[in-house]
């Protein structure tokens, strides 16, 4: 148990780790994106309204929007301009600006950007904008080699930190993993031994109580209160079994298998049910696939065959079917168990394996068809305890299915 709990909160915590690391990484190259895009936008611009000139601060004719400290930044870009004509023939191409761009470079991009017929954007590694003349229309190419760099560089570094922080978080979680679970397990443990310890507390008072009462029903008769009692009595013994059961389950110890010929034990555990069922008006019908030989736990088996049969017998309604099915396909064996149930029951499939769940809101008891709620949750235990998985569904209004996959 400690090791599985260990293992999810290392999961959830890294998942949590991770979720957020992502996260961060993603808003930080966003916003490095956007401010990026700002400034090339508004370098553009500049750009373009000085005609890709640039003058000196004691230069009386300097335009008031150069800012002497941007001024600076300005004269580090690199740039290069193409003029073509109304027509979308290229006329010149000013490469003063740049050095690793060829004019037969520059042209063939311009071509690109003329194509598109589009007054901004990118292409390559550039942002392009069109500024259209009398009889011209230059376009302005930005460099942005540099920018992508550095967004690289801010990218790859947030990365590898955010890798070294996962594995930190990592061994911290991993270290520190079982101080976090000790007072869960602590809990935990406290409560399967209580249930252990009442458990077989219980079953001594019980056995007292029903021997006394065998002898008063051969002194004095039977009665409608020794009936009561042994009932009562069966009710209580049969809750201390799947408490202790449960509980048993809980402690995760390894269940012994072994081949068994699980159809002859099939057909063993449900008949007494089907001689009980005929006395209730209640028909059962079966379908078991002869000699199926699997790998499992005899009495556990055995238990989880009797639980389903058990809680079909309870609640099937009055002059109701159950119909029970064991098969095997390839190397998955199937158990169904399918009965007549309330038209009117609709309770979420997932909340009939809660622990001391009833479907009966007011917890009433009607002699021998009613239960503690414990039942379902401890075949559903051993199913999984076994490696397979139990669940329930409605095919149709007042039916109720129970099927075990192996």
């Amino acid at each position: 148990m400690i090791k599985t709990l260990r293992k999810k909160f290392i999961f959830f915590a890294m998942a949590s780790v991770t979720v957020l690391l992502v996260t961060l990484l993603l808003s930080i190259y966003g916003f490095t994106w956007i401010l990026f895009d700002r400034q090339e936008n508004k370098v553009l611009e500049m750009l373009v309204n000085s005609n890709g000139v640039f003058l000196k601060p004691n230069q009386k004719d300097l335009p008031q929007y150069h800012l002497p400290p941007e001024l600076d930044i300005m004269r580090s870009i690199h740039f290069f301009t193409v003029t073509a004509d109304r027509d979308g023939q290229i006329i010149s191409c000013d490469l003063n600006q740049i050095r690793f761009v060829t004019d037969a470079e520059a042209r063939e991009i311009a071509k690109k950007v003329l194509e598109k017929s589009s007054s901004s954007g990118r292409i390559d590694c550039y942002k392009y904008r069109v500024k259209k003349t009398d009889e011209n229309q230059i376009i302005y190419f930005l460099d942005l080699t540099r920018e992508q760099l550095t967004l690289r560089t801010v990218v790859l570094t947030s990365s590898i930190l955010a890798v070294i922080s996962w594995a930190a978080a990592f061994v911290f979680s991993f270290f520190f993993s079982a101080n976090f679970v000790h007072p869960i397990m602590s809990g935990l443990e406290k409560q399967k031994q209580f249930i252990t310890n009442a458990g077989h507390e219980i079953k001594t008072p019980l056995a007292v109580i029903q021997s006394n009462n065998d002898a008063m029903m051969l002194i004095h008769g039977e009665n409608k209160y020794n009936r009561n009692i042994k009932a009562q009595v069966n009710r209580l013994g049969e809750l201390t079994s799947n408490l202790l059961m449960q509980a048993r389950l809980d402690e995760e110890a390894e269940l012994v298998k072994e081949h068994i010929n699980i159809s002859e034990l099939a057909g063993e555990v449900i008949q007494p049910f089907k001689d009980s069922a005929e006395i209730q008006g209640i028909s059962v019908k079966s379908s078991i696939t002869p000699d199926i030989i699997f790998s499992t736990n005899r009495q556990a088996f055995t238990q989880l065959l009797t639980v389903l049969m058990d809680n079909a017998v309870k609640y099937t309604t009055e002059k109701g079917n159950i119909f029970f099915s064991l098969s095997q396909e390839s190397k998955s064996v199937t158990i169904i168990e399918e009965n007549n149930c309330d038209p009117e029951m609709n309770v979420t499939q997932e909340y009939l394996f809660e622990r001391f769940y009833r479907a009966d809101s007011a917890r009433t008891h009607n002699e021998q068809r009613s239960g503690y709620g414990i039942g379902l949750s401890v075949a559903r235990s051993i199913c999984e305890s076994l490696g397979g998985e139990l669940s329930a569904c409605y095919p149709k209004k007042g039916m109720i299915r129970f099927t075990a996959k192996f």
